[in-house]
């Protein structure tokens, strides 16, 4: 019996370190996020100018860890494909056509991060210092009396 539990303890172990070997924690140092706002139709001017369908979007370098980001940076809005790979920017005249024509105005609008993109990294960031802070504090000893029975 005891053969029997040493032996699925040492199985169970090799598999566990040759699994975790191959796990690798996705960080993002930076990762460049491109996210569609509004589909641009199909008989636009833009589209015409371009030669191909394309959305107006939002790019921005995203800075994280295990998909939590933590810190955003150079957020801009540009025109991008159908798969959102290629992107090309937004000069005066694409931005005129997209205020007058489309009623979007890339000076005045805000950045369409949601809540979690913009802080929620930075509060679990903010939690997991201090839970390691407090986890490293020593704890307090009981002073201890001996007593004779």
């Amino acid at each position: 019996m005891s053969n029997k539990i040493i032996i699925t303890a040492i199985i169970s172990l090799l598999t566990m370190s040759a699994l975790s070997a191959k796990a690798k924690i996705p960080l993002c140092f930076p990762c460049e996020n491109i996210q569609p706002i509004q589909e641009l139709p199909t008989d636009s001017e833009i589209q015409k100018m371009v030669g191909q369908k394309v959305n107006l979007s939002y790019i921005h370098n995203e800075y994280g860890a295990v998909w939590i980001p933590v810190w955003n940076t150079d957020g801009r809005y540009v025109l991008s494909d159908i798969s959102n790979m290629t992107y090309l920017e937004i000069d005066d005249e694409l931005a005129t056509i997209l205020k007058e024509k489309h009623n979007f105005n890339i000076e005045e609008a805000k950045d369409p991060l949601t809540f979690w993109q913009k802080i929620g990294g930075k509060i679990v960031l903010v939690l997991v210092v201090l839970l390691a802070i407090w986890g490293s504090m020593p704890s307090k000893k009981d002073d201890v009396t001996p007593t004779t029975i």
